[in-house]
């Protein structure tokens, strides 16, 4: 079963009418009981595939991609959403560019610090946020 590993597919889960997974079979754990499908590695259960099935060229998804528009974050949840998912954040002072397309480990309710371990302060830095499409 192994030879799925790294192919576009289909599974299909549970009983009729199916739950079905799209996307590139990432991983197969045995020990663990479960593989993981697609680009936001969704772990299925193999106790709950009934069928796995190669997709066809016309059913495959295009890889996901970073949306063009970005906007500004000033609400704690937004802060919350962007390092839950991880998603692409540019920062700025005034004028001048201080991260692109970087990650935000954390935050406070005064301070983000960023994947590289740099700790910046909300009231001085404006964060742009854009999140992935697909």
């Amino acid at each position: 079963m192994r030879q799925w590993i790294g192919k576009p597919v289909i599974l299909y889960c549970g009983e009729p009418p199916y739950v079905t997974f799209r996307g590139v079979l990432r991983k197969w754990d045995a020990a663990a009981g479960r593989i993981v499908v697609g680009h936001q590695e969704t772990g299925v259960p193999l106790r709950e595939i009934v069928m796995i099935k190669a997709l066809a060229p016309k059913e495959r998804a295009l890889p996901p991609a970073l949306n063009p528009v970005g906007y500004c974050m000033r609400e704690r949840q937004q802060f919350d959403n962007a390092v839950y998912f991880k998603s692409a954040v540019t920062v700025w002072k005034g004028d001048r560019l201080i991260a692109l397309n970087t990650t935000l480990a954390s935050h406070t309710k005064g301070s983000v610090t960023l994947e590289d371990g740099r700790t910046l302060i909300k009231g001085n830095h404006q964060f742009v946020v854009r999140s992935l499409r697909g």
